[in-house]
């Protein structure tokens, strides 16, 4: 498939080896940490998520309500191409939420290169909910030729693929206000999808 990116989300594709992901879909340097650092110690950052978020991060509590709606957001999607629904994922809500900290600076749409699949936005403003945030991904369906199993020349069509990608399954999701009071979301989807000349469909139901 076709991949370009736009100011507002970005979203990247995958091969079927163990690569590090480009764009929206995964990435996750920490700042003082290298990527190898970063593999050896994420399962202990996890463990003490709680303590390592830093006070000052305006983060928007991602509160049982705000769980639900990207959880609902995305499974309406999902009901609608015939995929299972997603569950939601605590280690992988936690993974975003760290992510997301790291950000809070810039809001910039850098991927964390993690092993997750990953869609990024930016909004201006922070009165972007999680409904808002995912059907701009989900815009991206109007971009997608499932004849060809690509994005029409010259869009964007990554980030719907992956919320419809047949096998993920968890999914866990953060959104933030940066320093700058614009917003900040990501989504993280496990197993990962958007791998390359792979439909996001089951063509054999």
């Amino acid at each position: 498939m076709g991949f370009t990116a736009n100011p507002y989300t970005m979203e990247s594709p995958h091969f079927r080896r163990p690569i590090l992901l480009i764009c929206i879909l995964s990435s996750h340097l920490l700042p003082s940490l290298s990527t190898g650092q970063f593999q050896k110690t994420v399962s202990s950052i996890i463990e003490a998520a709680s303590n390592a978020i830093d006070e000052p991060t305006k983060l928007i509590d991602s509160t049982i309500s705000e769980q639900q709606e990207f959880l609902a957001a995305h499974n309406k999607v999902r009901l609608h191409a015939l995929e299972p629904p997603f569950v939601w994922d605590l280690r992988l809500a936690i993974y975003a939420r760290l992510y997301a900290q790291q950000r809070a600076g810039d809001c910039e749409l850098v991927h964390s290169n993690g092993q997750y699949g990953e869609n990024i936005f930016w909004g201006s403003g922070n009165l972007w909910t999680p409904s808002d945030v995912v059907r701009l991904w989900v815009k991206e369906h109007r971009y997608y030729d499932r004849r060809t199993n690509e994005c029409l020349p010259g869009e964007m069509c990554g980030h719907y693929t992956q919320i419809v990608w047949r096998e993920s399954v968890r999914l866990g999701c953060a959104r933030i206000e940066c320093n700058n009071g614009d917003t900040f979301a990501i989504c993280s989807y496990d197993p990962p999808g958007n791998y390359i000349g792979e439909s996001p469909f089951d063509d054999n139901r």
